[in-house]
């Protein structure tokens, strides 16, 4: 695991460079996870050269959210806002990763290859990877 997610034993991930996050999954993008990711993202704006988005979780969830306005955090925080579906939970459309592309993922799984060949997934709880999407960089930092 990794020699392909391109890490060393003992190595700390704080501070490794991310280029995508995704916010969603069935299992990390209830009305919960949102509310908690949009306060972190609230008043802040994704990193140059991070290209993040948030899938809710069901057309349920998009609604309420959309009704809260977390829609507009998130937008004006410079996520892209997306229907709800598996998206890059597990690559079923064009939204993978590119060789060598590392993503702070809500997914749950991040197995070789599952967002797209040569891609390396970080799993992380919704408030993480909307920390990782302002930084740039995975942290656990406010």
């Amino acid at each position: 695991a990794l020699a392909y997610m391109g890490l060393e034993p003992g190595q700390k991930l704080e501070g490794v460079k991310i280029d995508r996050v995704f916010i969603g999954s069935c299992t990390n993008s209830r009305i919960e996870d949102l509310r908690a990711a949009a306060e972190v993202a609230k008043g802040k704006h994704v990193a140059q050269g991070v290209r993040a988005m948030v899938v809710p979780g069901s057309g349920l969830i998009r609604a309420q959210a959309e009704e809260e306005g977390l829609d507009k955090v998130f937008l004006d925080a410079g996520f892209e806002w997306r229907e709800p579906g598996c998206s890059m939970c597990l690559g079923m459309n064009p939204d993978i990763l590119k060789p060598g592309e590392r993503c702070a993922s809500t997914s749950n799984r991040n197995f070789e290859g599952r967002q797209g060949r040569g891609g390396r997934t970080h799993l992380m709880s919704p408030v993480l990877a909307a920390k990782a999407a302002i930084a740039g960089v995975i942290t656990n930092q406010a």
